[in-house]
């Protein structure tokens, strides 16, 4: 059965759905298009839509979207889950974050519609598609942006800074109920990542809470990244719960290291990245001047430069040994003294 153009055109009956988006042509007059996998429930419920994609070198999250759309029951859901694997198939098809085209701004996750005029850059496109065919008809966002191969990150990241408070303090308890033990809480509108990101976009301009994770990383030992995505995969399955869609537990931790920033530790120089540790903790205390890797040259093997802890504070990044360009992932520490850093704990 060929897929489904919108999802007005949708039946009405419970079942699993495919729907492809077109949004353009490309130059090699190829049709590049948004494919949504629709679960649609037995009983009227909420609408959660599950993103990620939106940069082509993220891509470990598809091992447990795919394990989420094997094991959902449409019998026993509630409403209805939109599921988003690979939102930006241009950039995944040259395992890039951004497309190759020449246009004004490629990254698609800085270039949501928020305002009227229209863009035409294939990334302006694509995120105008998601706007208003999917993000428009869900009643919360869980938008997933896993470390590249090589680097590793840990948390969940929520914006605090909408102009609608109830906005604001539903995503903290979806970040809450995700249930990863390191909660960013993010100047989204006015900091990081910016008004016309999708989690940005999502709260403030259609005033819809969302929870994005972080958390995992691929080219690590295989009982590393199955834990990883065994964590975002119990999150999807708790924020369903938590929203009604599903019967069941929700499983969380007992406290969560809570935090406003995060301070870098990213190579200004090209080389190969060799950590301290091969392999690492998030949350651990770290000191400041604290050795966290070193990038060597791959001619010489002379030490190029050496990533050094900044603050005292807790891990929040880290990689494993790989080639980087300068500003490449390597490590990142949540400073332990600033105000916004904090254990919060739970039940």
């Amino acid at each position: 059965m060929p897929p489904f153009a919108s999802l007005d055109d949708l039946p009405a009956a419970p079942g699993r759905y495919h729907v492809h988006l077109p949004v353009a042509r490309d130059l090699s007059g190829r049709g590049v298009g948004i494919d949504v996998i629709v679960h649609q429930g037995a009983e009227p419920g909420p609408t959660l839509t599950v993103l990620s994609g939106m940069h082509g070198d993220e891509w470990l999250h598809l091992e447990f979207f795919r394990r989420l759309d094997s094991e959902l029951s449409q019998d026993a859901l509630r409403g209805r889950l939109l599921l988003v694997p690979m939102a930006n198939a241009a950039a995944f098809a040259n395992q890039m974050r951004n497309v190759l085209h020449e246009a004004d701004a490629p990254d698609m996750n800085r270039v949501f519609p928020v305002t009227p005029r229209p863009q035409n850059g294939l990334p302006e496109q694509l995120a105008a598609k998601l706007a208003h065919e999917v993000l428009a008809r869900s009643d919360a966002l869980l938008d997933f942006h896993l470390g590249i191969w090589g680097s590793t990150l840990a948390s969940s990241i929520v914006g605090t800074d909408f102009s609608d408070a109830r906005v604001s303090a539903e995503s903290q308890e979806l970040a809450l109920v995700f249930g990863l033990p390191l909660v960013y809480q993010a100047k989204m509108m006015s900091v990081f990542p910016g008004p016309r990101a999708a989690q940005a976009y999502t709260g403030e301009i259609l005033k819809i809470p969302s929870c994005g994770s972080f958390h995992g990383g691929a080219g690590f030992d295989s009982d590393l990244e199955d834990g990883w995505m065994d964590a975002n995969y119990r999150g999807i399955r708790n924020v369903m719960r938590h929203l009604g869609m599903e019967d069941g537990a929700i499983e969380r931790p007992k406290r969560y290291l809570v935090y406003e920033t995060v301070q870098r530790i990213n190579p200004r120089n090209g080389g190969y990245l060799r950590p301290e540790k091969r392999r690492d903790t998030f949350g651990r205390e770290v000191r400041a001047g604290e050795l966290l890797g070193k990038v060597i040259s791959p001619f010489t093997f002379e030490t190029i430069e050496e990533l050094r802890a900044p603050v005292d504070g807790y891990l929040g990044y880290w990689a494993r040994n790989y080639p980087v360009h300068p500003g490449d992932w390597a490590f990142a520490v949540v400073p332990r003294d600033h105000a916004g850093t904090r254990w919060i704990e739970v039940g």
